[in-house]
């Protein structure tokens, strides 16, 4: 069974109704999905730009035995509905989306949360709504994200889509396979040819609803970052939520530069035990390239017993533990 069928099988459907006042009220049909092990600890994935939540299929391979995981697309991605404009995308109304699966659809009061891209930004933003209802995560894994962008490399197809003058001819000279292919050439490691079976995924959740129409609409979430960025930081810096940032090394466009600066200025000495982890063998999806270390960073993560500063396996591949807090 190839990747995108398999992603389908057990998921359900939630209706949201977004809470972006220019979207007066408008529902939106959200994909959920849940695999793994039933009664495990859960593990919730929040997933990043222009991708969906079937970036986890490769984690959720590696800790399904002992993990009852959760996923989502968010509006205008995967296999969730992509309105078009006028319907306004906001960070915010995905955080509040990702606050009321977790509360309410879901009923998690025991869980681990990993974030990638967009999401991490999603991510902190619900922490903060999370923190004010006493409703955090055991721990929060944050990995490759755009999380400083004046130290991050917007590429050029993410400014043309930016661009109100080339969006939308941007989008429109783009196809499925096109966009699945650019990414396997410059985002994963080792590089992807675009008959690899998660490329191949990609283009086949770009294709459903016609999700390259949206882009021009989607991306505009790189505005409420670039406005509102550090006081998600410095929000995240107050928590006492145990928080470990992990990093593929080979990541050009969120390069180990953001990682560094966020670690010292935001996340080494916050409330919580926080650690920094980087991965030699991945690029930006980490999860995709590297899933099983990623899992095992997961695990002696959430034993909660010391960990000293290593690599994983001993191995000149394996993920080191850089620093750490206690």
């Amino acid at each position: 069974m190839d990747i995108f069928t398999e992603w389908q099988t057990g998921a359900a459907r939630l209706s949201w109704t977004s809470t972006t006042p220019a979207n007066a009220g408008t529902e939106v049909e959200i994909f959920t999905r849940r695999c793994g092990t039933p009664g495990a600890p859960p593990l919730v994935c929040v997933h990043g730009f222009p991708t969906s939540s079937i970036d986890y299929h490769g984690l959720a391979g590696a800790l399904g035995g002992e993990s009852d995981i959760f996923t989502l697309d968010f509006p205008g991605y995967g296999l969730s509905a992509k309105p078009r404009d006028p319907y306004v995308y906001s960070l915010y109304d995905d955080a509040r989306l990702l606050v009321h699966a977790i509360t309410e659809v879901w009923g998690l009061d025991e869980y681990r949360m990993i974030t990638h891209d967009r999401g991490s930004s999603i991510g902190m933003i619900a922490l903060g709504l999370l923190a004010d209802r006493g409703a955090l995560p055991a721990d929060v894994f944050l990995t490759n994200a755009n999380i400083f962008l004046p130290l991050a490399n917007l590429t050029a197809f993410q400014a043309a889509l930016l661009d109100e003058q080339t969006g939308r001819a941007t989008a429109a000279a783009t196809t499925p396979d096109m966009l699945a292919a650019g990414l396997g050439m410059s985002t994963f490691m080792p590089r992807r040819i675009a008959q690899d079976p998660e490329i191949v995924a990609l283009a086949q959740t770009f294709a459903h609803n016609d999700g390259i129409a949206v882009l021009p609409d989607t991306v505009k979430y790189l505005h409420e970052r670039a406005a509102d960025e550090t006081g998600w930081l410095e929000r995240l810096a107050g928590i006492d939520v145990d928080t470990t940032l992990i990093w593929g090394l080979h990541d050009n466009v969120a390069p180990l530069r953001v990682a560094n600066h966020v670690w010292r200025a935001y996340l080494r000495d916050k409330p919580g035990r926080n650690r920094y982890w980087v991965v030699p063998g991945a690029d930006h999806y980490v999860q995709c390239d590297a899933p099983a270390e990623l899992a095992e960073i997961i695990r002696l993560t959430t034993r909660g017993e010391p960990i000293v500063l290593q690599t994983v396996g001993n191995r000149p591949d394996g993920a080191v533990l850089v620093d750490q807090n206690e």
